[in-house]
């Protein structure tokens, strides 16, 4: 997991778990449910960065026995036929050809030579036996070619799966920070006075706070950037669109809402 990834679900963390049994008075509703949103929204991160360091493991273990496999397939099986095959054939350049090894590091290159080798070496196979082959040379061959290819199907599929869990975290990062936010606008004016509690809040959500209105401590009503202007913001802590008219506001007497 990435720093900036880890760091996120941290914040998200912290911040459900401060706001787990607080009481606040929200003007626009209960606070519980956009509560509730975060912490299953946390679950649903936890098990996606559970699936990716499980696929990011095993995925290097496959990698490993691929190349182990891949190895030994060039140089136990398949280089020693192509060496006889030159013996065999000296004066037929395409068949020779049909035995050669693919160059550099193709590892799907190399699984189709494989499996092409062998159909072609058991059409000859008596000729390699007389040169000192194994009599079951060609099925030894084939099942080195069968391992190497599971070990790829295997490699690719941890990758392509701790691709999706990572891509779903960013969305769902993507998702707890947008509510995150809408809480930050919800909660700190009723921090008003509470220098304590604030200065917590304010040091667990730093990390998604950019262009988030913050209540200077001690204030009565007044707010201040925390990372600078705010994009939108009012002085009530509520957001304004392009034209600066306000989309919503916090008055102080609105009702208590309790998080269980």
């Amino acid at each position: 997991m990435q720093a900036r990834t880890k760091q996120g679900l941290q914040t998200l963390v912290r911040a459900q778990l401060f706001l787990n049994g607080r009481e606040f008075s929200v003007a626009l509703g209960d606070l519980k449910p956009h509560v509730d949103a975060l912490a299953a929204l946390v679950k649903r991160l936890e098990e996606h960065a559970t699936e990716q360091d499980s696929r990011d493991r095993s995925a290097r273990t496959a990698t490993e026995a691929k190349r182990a496999l891949g190895h030994a397939l060039r140089q136990e099986y398949l280089r020693p036929i192509e060496q006889v095959a030159r013996g065999l054939f000296p004066s037929d350049a395409n068949l020779r050809a049909t035995f050669k090894l693919p160059a550099g590091r193709d590892d799907v290159g190399l699984l189709q030579t494989a499996r092409g080798v062998a159909e072609r070496a058991a059409e000859y196979q008596s000729l390699f036996i007389a040169k000192g082959l194994a009599p079951d040379f060609v099925e030894r061959l084939r099942k080195a070619t069968t391992a190497f290819g599971d070990a790829l199907a295997a490699r690719g599929l941890d990758i392509a799966r701790r691709s999706a869990a990572s891509a779903g975290m960013l969305q769902e990062l993507t998702r707890g920070r947008d509510l995150l936010r809408l809480l930050d606008i919800m909660v700190v004016p009723r921090l008003r006075g509470q220098s304590d509690q604030l200065a917590e809040w304010r040091s667990i959500t730093r990390f998604m706070r950019k262009g988030v209105v913050e209540v200077v401590p001690g204030g009565e009503g007044g707010t201040a950037p925390s990372e600078g202007p705010p994009s939108g913001g009012t002085p009530d802590g509520g957001t304004a669109p392009s034209g600066g008219t306000p989309t919503s506001s916090i008055t102080p007497d609105a009702p208590v809402a309790k998080v269980a």
